[in-house]
């Protein structure tokens, strides 16, 4: 999965980077077929520090942002956002559809 990074209005420490790379690998479970995800972060003067992620996944592209007090909250909760995205997209690649039972049956 590519992971580009973008950090607006401020510049994010090497600890940032890497705590956010941890756990966008660990979104990749809940979809395999994952090509890229970007992230940015944005820190305004008011003190809100906004999260946002576009992740693509094949031919569509899942989005999800947060704001909060501080940076690493807005990303946990942007992460859990897309998480929760991710599994429904995959939920309906699934066939849910039953099997008939003169199917099951062999005659």
């Amino acid at each position: 999965m590519k992971i580009q990074i973008t950090a607006r209005h401020f510049h994010a420490s090497p600890q940032l980077h890497a705590s956010l790379k941890d756990s966008l690998n660990k979104i990749e479970k809940f979809n395999d077929s994952i090509t890229g995800a970007h992230v940015i972060l944005d820190a305004e003067k008011s003190g809100v520090r906004r999260a946002e992620i576009i992740v693509k996944v094949l031919d569509k592209t899942v989005c999800a942002h947060a704001e909060e007090d501080n940076m690493y909250k807005a990303i946990e909760s942007m992460l859990d956002k897309v998480e929760r995205q991710l599994k429904k997209e995959n939920e309906k690649l699934k066939i849910h559809k039953s099997v008939p039972v003169s199917a099951l049956v062999a005659e």
